[in-house]
């Protein structure tokens, strides 16, 4: 297949080989940081044009659904302008931006030019509050798109124009008309870093999973990418809009460990740590491209289409911004293990 920065950095830290295959990451929203593969040696990375194809295909979502492909191009333009990544790396994860935009031409045509008002930004969390009242919505699917999307016009303002602001509120009205799921804990985060900590503290729970890809997860791609959303959104400045989704991000992490009967589940392993996805290798692996080709398939291609044309950009972008928030390097070893098994077996359901 061919196919902001205006917020300090908090500092990186660069993990073990074991962990993530030499990378270095940034913290929170920051410029690329510096290490063995940086891809400013060459002055390798996307042009700011991903921006506005990315706010535009959010913006032009029949439903909010398909918003994940608009967002999946704001993900992938920072994942590979923010971290270091190796020449070839960005050219295959931009060879699959492409393709989807490729693909999907009609949600990415441009719209008719207007004059941009940057005030009119502010508009998305005051549309986001109705959304997150009361508890989790679509899996944390209006923080999500509010805060990439508030990102992104902050970096591309001229992109604040009156049409495609009001579609991207559009966006959280259509999720706030969803019955909230309320959590057990309805207890809030004392602050950003403990939601993190919670988030992480969650997914180790999940250990005994791993190499067993018949028992069902939970959806561990979006209680990352909530996380990361929640994170950014009180780091523009949004903090009390930040605790208020504190209920709904409660009930998003809280779900229930399964119980398996192991000789009903065999093993089945695949190595799961960051090193593996960012790799050279994984994208430009035909096998992968072939799965990506195809329509997705819960019997026989749950790792299609759903990976590389939405989720895999976006929460490769989230986790790489958390991990960085995480001291204890063997948690974030496990948490690798448990949430990027499902992008690298094919096999694996959920998650």
């Amino acid at each position: 297949m061919t196919a902001d920065n205006g917020v300090n950095r908090r500092g990186f830290i660069e993990l073990s080989a074991g962990i993530i295959g030499g990378l270095g990451i940034p913290g929170v929203l920051g410029k690329p940081a510096s290490g063995a593969e940086v891809n400013s040696q060459t002055g390798t990375a996307l042009d700011p044009s991903y921006l506005e194809k990315g706010l535009t295909g959010m913006a032009r979502s029949e439903g909010w659904f398909n918003a994940h492909l608009g967002a999946a191009v704001l993900a992938g333009y920072y994942l590979c302008n923010e971290n270091q990544l190796g020449d070839a790396t960005i050219a295959g994860i931009k060879e699959q931006l492409d393709a989807l935009i490729r693909v999907h031409a009609s949600q990415f045509a441009p719209f008719p030019e207007s004059t941009a008002d940057k005030s009119l930004i502010d508009d998305i969390p005051k549309a986001l509050m109705p959304a997150v009242e009361g508890g989790l919505r679509a899996h944390g699917h209006a923080v999500i798109y509010a805060s990439l999307s508030m990102r992104a016009l902050r970096d591309a303002p001229q992109m604040a124009q009156p049409q495609l602001i009001k579609k991207l509120c559009g966006l959280s009205g259509q999720i706030a008309r969803q019955q909230p799921e309320k959590p057990a804990n309805p207890a809030g985060y004392a602050d950003s870093q403990a939601m993190i900590e919670a988030t992480f503290d969650s997914l180790a729970r999940f250990k005994h999973l791993v190499g067993r890809p018949t028992v069902r997860r939970p959806n561990f791609t979006h209680m990352t990418t909530h996380t990361e959303a929640l994170m950014s959104l009180d780091a523009m400045g949004y903090p009390d809009l930040a605790s208020m989704c504190h209920l709904g991000h409660r009930a998003h992490i809280s779900a229930s460990v399964p119980e398996f009967d192991p000789a009903e589940h065999p093993v089945d392993a695949h190595p799961a740590t960051l090193g593996n996805v960012m790799s050279q290798s994984y994208w430009e692996s035909e096998e992968n491209l072939n799965q990506w080709n195809k329509k997705w398939s819960e019997s026989s291609n749950p790792n299609g289409y759903w990976v590389a044309f939405g989720h895999l950009f976006k929460v490769l972008y989230s986790y790489h911004r958390l991990i960085g928030r995480i001291k204890d390097q063997e948690k974030v070893s496990l948490c690798s293990q448990v949430l990027l098994e499902r992008y690298l077996n094919p096999n694996v359901k959920g998650g």
